[in-house]
């Protein structure tokens, strides 16, 4: 009976030791989620037949008391739900706790869809007098051992010049 207790309670202490491991890294992967993302420039770097090059400068803002490291951007371009180009970037970029780092990624495009773009752009102005461009991809954050991909999803309208992040 004595032994029967024992590992009871061995197991029991596992067990609350395990979720209590468990419930730490959730609420610090929670943490890291909770950060806040805006376009604050864009510039054209380089234009060509073969290939239109830029930069967009993002604002990532952290709002909870963890400092965060970016360790990947990914962004897929698109137009009228044709993609049009991407950004991506794999450099350590760091957003303090309860402050925000503004981070320049560089974008290449494909300039035969942007000539196909702009029919469409002409096309939608006849029709519907609206565009969408969409802004798809992740972010790959860390914090000490947590490590988190949090989805990046913004539909802007080019009729009235407002995103819906």
């Amino acid at each position: 009976m004595k032994k029967g207790l024992i590992t009871i309670a061995i197991l029991s202490g596992i067990g609350i030791f395990g979720y209590s491991i468990y419930n730490f890294y959730k609420k610090q992967a929670d943490l890291l989620k909770q950060f806040k993302w805006k376009i604050i420039d864009f510039n054209l770097t380089d234009w060509s037949e073969d290939l239109i090059k830029g930069v967009i400068s993002f604002r990532f803002e952290s709002i909870s008391d963890v400092e965060i490291t970016i360790n990947e951007f990914y962004l897929d371009l698109y137009f009228n739900g044709k993609k049009v180009g991407y950004i991506q970037d794999v450099s350590k970029f760091i957003i303090p706790a309860k402050g925000y780092n503004d981070i320049p990624f560089e974008f290449t495009l494909d300039p035969q869809f942007i000539i196909k773009g702009l029919v469409d752009i002409v096309a939608y102005a006849t029709k519907q007098k609206d565009a969408t461009i969409t802004l798809d991809g992740y972010v790959n954050l860390k914090s000490g051992f947590i490590g988190a991909t949090v989805p990046i999803k913004c539909n802007c309208s080019v009729a009235n010049l407002d995103c819906n992040c």
